[in-house]
């Protein structure tokens, strides 16, 4: 991860890690927090939202994972997890991004950045995120900081490392009221999806307030 500067964590900052495309409960937590550190240090791990979306899609749900480089058993940092595009993911997710958000509210709106933000093929994955999320502080009028450590700082107190996981997703968006989703005829609400879900439904000042009330 070559591309932002590493910050020494302020100690009453909240630690945790940065989701690609984060979800409703992590983005409004953030926001509450003002200031949150992101441990870049850690060991990369396998199976968590730090490189995976959830969208909605027809047919119910639809999660789309952002390859990472290692061999099998090879163990990485976070800041060191750099992007395999052999399989094309940043393709098939801009295309199910326009075949389930085509016709929200604001998929124009928003489209042509999400578009040109997954076909730059960044090479590390935080790089990728990290851009993600300036994306969503700028759409939803976010005001939270974004500190990169400069060292693994997992055992310090505020640690939400493993918080915001795919296993809880459903407990972290309790509280959450619905709103009008993509398919919703046909589909129940799901709650707490990517916050690409709220952006393109219900576009960047309802995301905000909704966000906030929760």
């Amino acid at each position: 991860m070559h591309n932002f500067y590493n910050l020494e964590v302020n100690n009453d900052e909240a630690i945790t890690h940065l989701p690609f495309f984060p979800s409703i409960a992590w983005l409004s937590f953030a926001e509450k927090q003002k200031e949150i550190s992101i441990d870049i240090y850690e060991t990369f791990p396998k199976q968590t939202f730090r490189n995976r979306i959830l969208l909605m899609s027809s047919n119910g749900l639809q999660a789309i994972t952002v390859p990472v480089q290692r061999d099998k058993h090879e163990k990485i940092l976070t800041k060191d997890a750099k992007i395999s595009y052999k399989e094309n993911w940043n393709i098939r997710l801009w295309r199910a991004i326009y075949s389930n958000y085509g016709n929200s509210p604001y998929f124009e709106y928003y489209s042509d950045e999400i578009k040109n933000i997954l076909l730059r093929e960044f090479e590390y994955l935080m790089d990728l995120n990290v851009e993600v999320f300036m994306f969503l502080k700028k759409c939803f009028s976010l005001s939270c900081n974004l500190n990169l450590t400069d060292k693994f700082v997992g055992s310090k107190e505020n640690n939400y490392l493993n918080s915001f996981s795919i296993k809880t997703r459903k407990i972290d968006g309790e509280g959450f009221p619905p709103y009008i989703q993509c398919f919703y005829e046909k589909i129940p609400f799901e709650e707490n999806l990517s916050s690409l879900d709220l952006l393109l439904c219900l576009g960047g000042r309802e995301g905000r307030e909704y966000l906030l009330k929760n």
